[in-house]
Formats: C-alpha cells, structure tokens, sequence
C-alpha cells in the first residue's frame, strides 16, 4: 500500500480489534475446515452431542471443584461457592460464544446476504433476511451443536437443583434451536443466540456482582435490578418479538414445531421475567426467610434460590432453635421439676443431632469447623 491510498484522520480503532481476532477468521474461512465437516451425519450428530455433553459435564465439576478450592481462603460462605463458580462458567462461555457468532456473522453470513439481498421474501410485509438458508449446512451444523449441547448440559444442571422453571425454559428453547437447525436457518440462529447471550453475560456478571455484597448496601441492589430490569425488557419486550417471534408466525414458510417451541420457550421466559418475580416476591415472601432475598426484592430476583443456600437456612433455624432453648433452659435457677428437666434433656438431645449435622456438611462440602460455627454465630 503506497502512502497516496493511506487515510487521514485519527485511526480506526475496530479494524485494529478485528485485526487481532484475523486467525478466527482464517479458522472459519478455511477450506481444511470445510473439508473436516463435509461428512457429518446423523450418526455423527449423534455421538459429538454425547461426548460434547461429557466433556462438558466434566469440564464443569473439574471447573467447580478447583474454583472452591480456591474460594476457600476468602470470604465467601461455602453455599454461595458453587453459584460462583457456575457464574464465572456462563459467562466464560457465553463470551466465547458470542465472539465466535460474531465474527461468524461478519466472515460468513453477511457476505452471503449482501449478494443474495432480496431474494429471501419469506414475510408478507417486508423483506425479511432472517430465514436465509445456509449454503453450508455442515460448516452450520458443526457450530451449532456445540451450543445446543450447553443448553443442554444447563437444564440438566438446573434441574438437579430443582430449578424446574428454569429447566423447562432452558428445555423449550433448546427444542427451537434444534428445529431452526433443521429448517437451516443460520441468520436466525446466529442472531437469536448472540442477542441472548449478550443478555445472558449482562445477567450474570450483575448477579455475580450482587453475590459479593453485603445485606447493608440495598441502594447497589436496587440498581442491579433496575438494570436487570432494564435489560430484559429491552430484549424480550423490544428485540425479540419483533425481529424474530412475530416473523416466524407470519412467514411465508410456515414452520409448526419452531413457532410451536419458540412461542412456549418466550411465553415461560415472560413468566419466569424478573417484572413477574417482582410481584411474587411482594405477594408470596412476606418474611425474611421465604427466599434468598431476605426480604429484599432486588436481593430475591439478582440471586438463586440454590440448594445449599436452603439447606443453610435450615440449619441457621435449627441453630436459633436450639441456642433459644438452651437459653431457656438455663435461665432457670431451680430446675427441679419434671418439665424443666425434659426441656433440658430436648435441648442437649438438639445440640447433639446439630453437631452431628454440622460434622456431614463438613465431611461432605469440605467446610472448615470454624466457619461454620462463626457464619451461624454471625448471622444469628
């Protein structure tokens, strides 16, 4: 390039990111790589889902395991640990994710869609570009499975948390990613997943945020769900219906199991948002120990309501229990009745099958005796 084709002006601070991210576009490009993919079959499909669904399976318990290890030395309490580590999960691979979309988007797709504009009249209205079908469905296929497989991999997880709102989200759109694959609709796939994943990084990092808090700064919660808020609405009430939902209903093309999949996943997500959490939250959690918000609403909707956080509330109220009848026990001078003495009794009997609870949760999460006795001590 000779010094007359140089431009003037400051210089263009996108090209120099995009040019550092050049070897993913040499990687998507690549004719090797559409040579890897030309062969893939259903049985094929079949066994990347399983050993992708493994990898990550495993890949998360080795990820948790060894982020608990190294959260033990902080100050975060052993049943907010997995929560974080699942956070720093999301958002690692919804990053990536939308990273990969991205350049994805602007190697692949839009080249394609430039040369093509005008062809794809699939909506009554208008000219919609969203149901452009891939002319590289192996290259497609490759990509897309690996998503559909953390979708996957996350109602399982959700579901063993008993999250099962959350689960059946997450199994609904998994359903719409899996026939928008199968129509070939990669314009759509590529845009629904960036515009949720970008959502979703939003989501977490505040809830993750939130975790770090203390009960004492409920102004910093209020603005994490006015955002959280915010966002949602701006995606689900804003984007979404109009750039995906209401174009699917009316296409030219219409498809029964991807409108059937998308508008039940949206209908759930519109009762799981965090507007309706918000009015459960005042109707149904009238006291502190309903929810994981602890009477707080922002608290209640940034934070999940996790297994180990309800199996530390339990114990926190057997803690008080037994701390208030050994205090009654032993505000009596004279205890020489019948009454006072099985009272006394119960509460040793109380204290006892708490120290043996205590000593599972240790033997089993790994939680140092001390912390235990200083978060009940502290919290009570």
């Amino acid at each position: 390039m000779s010094i007359l084709d140089m431009k003037a002006g400051p210089p263009d601070y996108w090209s120099e990111v995009c040019n550092f991210f050049l070897p993913l576009k040499y990687l998507i490009t690549n004719d090797r790589f559409d040579a890897l993919v030309q062969n893939i079959d259903l049985h094929y499909l079949i066994n990347a889902v399983f050993w992708i669904f493994v990898a990550l399976s495993c890949g998360f318990y080795g990820f948790q395991r060894v982020f608990q290890f190294f959260l033990k030395s902080s100050n975060v309490k052993y049943f907010k640990r997995k929560q974080f580590a699942r956070l720093i999960w999301n958002i690692a691979f919804n990053s990536a994710c939308c990273l990969f979309l991205h350049f994805y988007n602007e190697f692949m797709i839009l080249p394609h869609l430039m040369k093509n504009q005008g062809r794809y009249s699939l909506f009554h209205s208008s000219d919609n570009l969203i149901f452009y079908r891939s002319h590289q469905y192996e290259k497609f296929q490759f990509y897309s499975i690996f998503i559909i497989t953390f979708y996957l991999h996350g109602a399982m997880l959700d579901f063993k948390e008993a999250d099962f709102l959350e689960a059946a989200s997450k199994g609904l759109y998994l359903v719409a990613l899996v026939a928008i694959d199968v129509y070939r609709y990669e314009n759509y796939f590529v845009g629904l997943n960036l515009t949720l994943g970008l959502y979703s990084i939003l989501a977490e990092c505040l809830s993750l945020v939130a975790l770090q808090n203390s009960n004492r700064n409920r102004l910093i919660y209020q603005i994490f769900m006015g955002m959280r808020i915010a966002a949602w609405v701006q995606v689900f009430i804003n984007q979404l219906p109009f750039n995906y939902f209401i174009p699917t209903l009316f296409a030219k093309n219409f498809k029964l199991t991807l409108n059937v999949a998308i508008w039940l996943w949206y209908g759930l997500s519109i009762w799981n948002s965090p507007v309706l959490q918000y009015f459960y939250h005042q109707i149904y959690h009238t006291t502190p120990s309903d929810c994981s918000g602890e009477g707080s609403a922002a608290k209640c909707i940034l934070l999940k309501d996790t297994s180990e956080y309800r199996h530390y509330k339990t114990l926190k109220r057997a803690y008080i229990e037994v701390k208030l009848a050994h205090e009654k026990a032993t505000s009596n001078p004279l205890p020489v009745t019948e009454s006072a003495s099985a009272k006394t009794y119960q509460a040793i009997k109380c204290v006892m099958m708490l120290k043996r609870k205590l000593k599972r949760i240790r033997e089993g999460r790994g939680a140092e005796p001390e912390d235990d006795t200083e978060e009940l001590s502290g919290d009570s």
